[in-house]
């Protein structure tokens, strides 16, 4: 008797709604990752939020729900996390801590359980997850000089003060719960 296939969880993220097309670019990597990798069935975490933002709807309620056995799929480092080392380490830590696994789809050296040994594929994480997390903070310089820069012009932008700490964290209302779409693959034959 065979075991069955593990459980896929995908997450997907993108920081804007304007990004809506890299979303579904993910998706569609994630998908066909998931059934080259021989999945039936996948759970798809999906949210439009920040990814150096520690309480994420989508990436909690993924980490809730994983179990033992199941294989979480990111598309990158970056779509799980841009909150540097420490953030990243303890998101892959906490699917540990479930008996889960992960992969990585532009990255599979990262996956938990590739060849790759373990020192190097520690220091090429840690390279990349300080990338992740720089660029988050350039953006984040650049947005800011643009915004004051406008604001010293004059111009009045959305419907709110420039620089207002009363905007959402996550294009999901709070009060939304989030659920996983469960998606059925056609896995290639072997």
């Amino acid at each position: 008797m065979t075991s069955p296939a593990p459980a896929a969880r995908i997450y997907l993220r993108v920081s804007r709604k304007d990004e809506a097309p890299i979303l579904d670019n993910q998706r569609r990597a994630a998908l066909e990752y998931a059934a080259r990798e021989g999945f039936v069935e996948a759970a798809i975490y999906s949210e439009i939020v920040s990814g150096a933002e520690t309480e994420r709807m989508g990436l909690g309620a993924l980490l809730r729900d994983v179990r033992r056995g199941d294989i979480v799929i990111f598309t990158s480092l970056a779509r799980m996390s841009r909150g540097g080392i420490g953030a990243s380490l303890d998101i892959l830590r906490q699917l540990e801590a479930r008996g889960a696994g992960w992969h990585f789809t532009e990255t599979p050296l990262l996956n938990y359980d590739s060849e790759t040994p373990k020192l190097a594929r520690d220091i090429i994480f840690a390279v990349l997850a300080a990338v992740a997390e720089d660029y988050r903070r350039r953006i984040s310089e650049a947005t800011k000089a643009k915004l004051a820069q406008l604001k010293g012009a004059g111009v009045k932008l959305g419907g709110r003060k420039i620089g207002s700490k009363n905007r959402p964290k996550s294009e999901r209302s709070p009060s939304e719960p989030m659920k996983a779409e469960k998606v059925i693959l056609d896995a290639p034959s072997r």
